[in-house]
């Protein structure tokens, strides 16, 4: 698999695609784009650029700075479709749970043409997937595991070295961080952990030594 990782928005956060490796002969192959959360026409410059068509939008939850390009890159990308739970997808088209009202640019993001559930295996651009349920940081929040847990897309439940805030409408702490080492112990301690925010980082070395998650 390879990812690309591109910060977007005033608030920096990450959008990510993700396709398979590309090999001599392929053509253009399909990719997932992860939390599209702004700058519509930069993610669909470095998908083209990268050989890439748009198949699947993949939501970690409904927050507005990891949604706001999602309706644009729809527009650009008429075949491709949107997918998150269906909580995040209720709440994504409420500007003010969606938090874009408090941000000073309410949107409404379009429903999704597909819920997807805890535990649910699905496949997208040649890639296998399953989403894990890691509420805490908002209802239905969905952590998405690609090719067998070795590559986890973590949104905002855990960063290298910290956590997601659980002070938004529906946070829980206590919650967000029992789902978390959950989904970390049940990882390859080299499952690279792509977050919303900030660096990559690995689920063995966020499971010894993040000081959010020590026992």
């Amino acid at each position: 698999m390879r990812t690309l990782t591109l910060p977007v928005g005033e608030l920096g956060a990450n959008c990510h695609i993700a396709s398979r490796e590309a090999i001599p002969g392929s053509g253009i192959l399909p990719c997932v784009v992860i939390d599209p959360g702004a700058e519509a026409e930069k993610i669909d410059a470095e998908a083209r650029k990268a050989g890439l068509a748009v198949e699947l939008l993949l939501l970690t939850h409904s927050h507005a700075d990891h949604l706001g390009a999602v309706d644009r890159l729809l527009d650009l990308w008429p075949a491709a479709s949107l997918a998150c739970s269906a909580e995040t997808s209720r709440r994504a088209s409420d500007s003010r749970l969606n938090l874009s009202l408090y941000l000073g640019f309410p949107l409404a993001c379009r429903p999704a043409g597909r819920f997807i559930g805890d535990g649910e295996n699905f496949a997208a651009a040649g890639l296998e997937w399953r989403a894990i349920a890691v509420p805490g940081h908002e209802p239905g929040e969905l952590v998405y595991l690609a090719e067998g847990g070795k590559y986890a897309f973590t949104g905002d439940t855990v960063f290298a070295g910290s956590i997601g805030r659980s002070d938004f409408p529906g946070g829980d702490g206590p919650l967000l961080v029992a789902g978390i080492r959950r989904l970390l112990a049940s990882l390859p301690p080299d499952a690279v952990l792509f977050p919303g925010h900030g660096p990559a980082t690995r689920a063995g070395d966020e499971l010894a030594a993040n000081p959010y998650l020590a026992l």
